[in-house]
């Protein structure tokens, strides 16, 4: 199967829960780390980066909840995120990768969730395309970076530029909360139930 038909079978089981498929060579991946942070395969191996969009919260997170029994979950999303990633059936490998990113139309309000590598698909076809430059001029980048890194709690680097979609106010509520407190959230909300005590 081509790039092109696995970024289409990938779409069509992840779109409709609001994530993003965009396709990479691990050569192109690599060309941008210390060699401590390769990825071993052949620089044509094919692999996804698969986003999250605010509308992710209401089409997958929450009906996730509601349709799962979860014990001791230290972490719903990743869970949620895990549960999506296991309907693609391809899948050998996939991996989390963290950063600070501005989406071209969402701006800060979206996560990459997840990278999905293809081991046994090559892709030397693949045209490697440069990201959209979101922030042209050097002052809106410094203002990006000292937002996030200074401010990153209000949240306001995630408005950089007017974005296409926000997340609710109550997927705002969810991530601002710590971790720690989180499924105490989700059981005030009535999606998760209270564990017994010991």
């Amino acid at each position: 199967m081509t790039h092109v038909g696995l970024k289409e079978q990938l779409q069509k089981v992840l779109d409709p829960f609001g994530f993003e498929v965009y396709p990479f060579k691990i050569g192109w991946y690599n060309a941008v780390l210390e060699p401590t942070f390769y990825l071993s395969y052949n620089e044509d191996t094919l692999a996804f980066v698969i986003l999250s969009t605010p509308s992710m919260f209401e089409k997958a997170f929450k009906p996730f909840l509601n349709e799962q029994k979860l014990e001791h979950v230290r972490d719903p999303i990743d869970q949620c995120v895990a549960y999506h990633m296991s309907l693609v059936k391809e899948v050998r490998h996939f991996k989390k990768i963290y950063g600070v990113c501005i989406h071209p139309q969402f701006g800060g309000w979206f996560a990459i969730r997840a990278v999905l590598v293809f081991t046994e698909v090559q892709a030397p076809a693949l045209e490697h395309t440069l990201p959209l430059d979101c922030l042209p001029s050097h002052e809106q980048r410094i203002q990006l970076l000292e937002q996030f890194n200074f401010n990153w709690k209000d949240g306001k680097y995630r408005d950089v530029f007017p974005p296409k979609e926000k997340y609710s106010p109550e997927q705002t509520l969810y991530f601002a909360t710590p971790p720690a407190e989180r499924r105490k959230l989700l059981e005030t909300w009535g999606q998760l139930h209270s564990s017994p005590a010991c």
